[in-house]
Formats: C-alpha cells, sequence, structure tokens
C-alpha cells in the first residue's frame, strides 16, 4: 500500500508510522477502523468492527501506556511518588541523613527533592573540572551566583548568592549540592555580590564602598 500514498494518511503512506505529523502510537482506534473497505464499515459489519475494536484496545491500552511514560518519569515534572522512583533510581532519598535547621522537617518537599536529584545527577556527570562546576551550577539556580576561590591547600572557599531556602543552604552545606573533589574541604559562605577585595574590580569581587564582607 505504501507505492499508493494518500496525503490524507501523511507523505510517508500506510505502513511506515507516517500519518501526518503524529506518531503511529498516537492514533485512535477509529482511525484503524476506518481503514477497513466500504461495506465492512459500520453500519454494515457490526461483529466485524466490535471484534476489530476489542483487538486493537489491547494494543491501544499498551501505546498509552508508553506514550504517557516519559510524562510520567519527567524530573521537571513528576510529583509524589513518581518523583520518589526518580529518587530511587539515582539512590537519593527524600529523608535527608540530618536535622536541618530552623525545625524544618527533614522529608523534602518536592521542589527541594527535585533539585536534590539534579544537583546529584551533576555530581555524577561532573568531570572535575571548576568550569563544568559552574555550569552546574547555573543549570540548579540560574538566578545565583558562585565564585570558587582555591586556597592552594586542599580546601576552596565557596561564595555563594541567590535566593536560598533554609533547607537548602543546609543541603549545601552538608555536601549534597556542589561538587567536590575527593579529599578537598569546601568552605561555605553566603552573601551579596561583589564581595570585598583587593587586587579586583568586577562583578565578583570589589573594593571599598562596593564589596560586601562575607
Amino acid at each position: 500500500m505504501s507505492s499508493f500514498p494518500n496525503p490524507h494518511y501523511g507523505a510517508s503512506g500506510y505502513g511506515l508510522g507516517g500519518y501526518g505529523n503524529e506518531p503511529i502510537e498516537c492514533l485512535p482506534i477509529g482511525y484503524y477502523l476506518n481503514l477497513l473497505t466500504h461495506q465492512y464499515r459500520l453500519p454494515n459489519s457490526p461483529k466485524l468492527n466490535a471484534l476489530l475494536y476489542v483487538l486493537l484496545k489491547k494494543f491501544d491500552d499498551v501505546s498509552q501506556c508508553l506514550v504517557s511514560l516519559d510524562l510520567d518519569i519527567d524530573l521537571d515534572v513528576a510529583v509524589g511518588a513518581q518523583l520518589d522512583l526518580l529518587g530511587q533510581i539515582q539512590h537519593v532519598s527524600r529523608t535527608v541523613p540530618f536535622q536541618p535547621s530552623n525545625s524544618v522537617s527533614p522529608v523534602l518537599d518536592d521542589a527541594t527533592y527535585r533539585l536534590l536529584i539534579k544537583a546529584t545527577i551533576g555530581k555524577n556527570q561532573w568531570d572535575g573540572t571548576v568550569d563544568s562546576l559552574y555550569i552546574i551550577w547555573n543549570s540548579l539556580f540560574p538566578s545565583g551566583q558562585i565564585v570558587i576561590e582555591d586556597q592552594q591547600n586542599m580546601t576552596a572557599n565557596i561564595l555563594l548568592t541567590g535566593s536560598f531556602t533554609s533547607i537548602i543552604q543546609d543541603l549545601i552545606t552538608h555536601g549534597m549540592i556542589v561538587p567536590r573533589p575527593e579529599g578537598v574541604l569546601y568552605n561555605y559562605f553566603f552573601g551579596d555580590l561583589p564581595y570585598f577585595g583587593f587586587d579586583l574590580d568586577n562583578s565578583f569581587v570589589a573594593g571599598f564602598d562596593t564589596g560586601h564582607f562575607v
């Protein structure tokens, strides 16, 4: 049948998975029943149509499940049990292993849990370079800023600005957000940019009357 393409059913024709701009699994059962020749369409052959409907319904249920699968496990929109499942895949618990400050529950809400899962994925994919660390940070906190000061003694000062809830600050200071090389100690500081410092004058570090003390 592909040698006689009907424009109504897409330029790729029958049997090639094409139907306009829709994937073949999105087609309704009625589409396939309408492929019957005229003498077998309703109301002429109700039993044949009923049989085909029962057979096609099982495949339709599977197709609908497959179509919804991407949405159900989309980290950006998953909530509740769906998010818990994605956390299990990444070995990230919704309950943090410490008591957060300000009497916040150790069981994370969806938004914070989603951020922790994304941070864990970023840490697992991190190549160990400062440049890629900045990329990971910017993906997690697009409106925040991070400045890394290597102290050349196996420690680094991590200067952070942005809008952070107390639980997110706790996650950061407990080493659950920012990728860290093994054996390197991070000292975290939260504040407003630019930070106070000498010999520099840019958006991150500035001198008197402009720079903020950490």
